[in-house]
C-alpha cells in the first residue's frame, strides 16, 4: 500500500472518530440539559420586576435583597470571584443572560468565605458569579431570575444547596445562552 494511500485513509478515519465523537458529546450535552431543564427552579419565587435597560447611576428599586429581576444596567458582570460588592443594577443583568450569584456578608469569617469559595468552584456551570455584599441579612443567599434561596449556615447541607442551586438555576434567565 502506498504511504499517500495510508496518509488518506489515517485522515478519513481520523475525520470520522471525530464526527462520532462530536455527536456523542452533542447527545449527552443535549440529555444533560433536558434533564436540568425538567428540574423544578430552586429558591423563593420573587416578583419578575420586568428587565429594561437605564443608564448607569439611576437610583434603582428591587423588591428583594439581593435583587432577583428589574431595570438593570446595560453593562453586566463577568462571570468570577470578586473581593468587592458590585452594582446591583449590573449583577441584575448578569442574572437576565442566566447567571448565578452566590452573595455572602461582607464581614463573613475568612474561614467561611473560604468554605464557600471552594463550593463555588467545584460547581461544574459556567454562568456563576460569587460577590460579597454589604447589606446582607443572612450568612449567604443564591439568585437566579426571579428566584432567592437564603442560607442562615455554612455547613454541609448548606454546601449542598448551592451546588444543586447553581447546577438547576444557571442559564434559565430570560436571555438564556447569553454569555456573562
Amino acid at each position: 500500500m502506498k504511504t499517500e494511500t495510508k496518509v488518506i485513509g489515517g485522515i478519513a478515519l481520523a475525520v470520522i472518530v471525530i464526527l462520532i465523537g462530536g455527536l456523542w458529546l452533542l447527545t449527552v450535552q443535549s440529555s444533560k440539559e433536558q434533564t436540568n431543564l425538567a428540574k423544578p427552579l430552586m429558591g423563593d419565587e420573587i416578583s419578575d420586576l420586568g428587565r429594561g435597560h437605564i443608564p448607569d447611576g439611576t437610583q434603582l428599586q428591587f423588591d428583594s435583597n439581593p435583587p432577583t429581576s428589574g431595570q438593570h444596567y446595560d453593562k453586566w458582570i463577568t462571570r468570577g470571584i470578586y473581593d468587592k460588592p458590585q452594582p446591583d443594577g449590573n449583577l441584575v443583568h448578569s442574572l437576565e443572560h442566566g447567571a448565578v450569584i452566590l452573595s455572602y456578608k461582607v464581614d463573613l469569617p475568612n474561614e467561611d468565605v473560604e468554605k464557600i469559595k471552594s463550593v463555588f468552584s467545584s460547581v461544574s456551570v459556567s454562568k456563576k458569579i460569587m460577590v460579597p455584599r454589604d447589606n446582607l441579612d443572612v450568612p449567604v443567599a443564591l439568585t437566579s431570575w426571579g428566584r432567592l434561596l437564603k442560607l442562615q449556615t455554612i455547613d454541609a447541607t448548606s454546601e449542598a444547596k448551592i451546588k444543586e442551586f447553581m447546577e438547576t438555576n444557571e442559564d434559565r434567565g430570560p436571555e438564556k445562552g447569553a454569555s456573562v
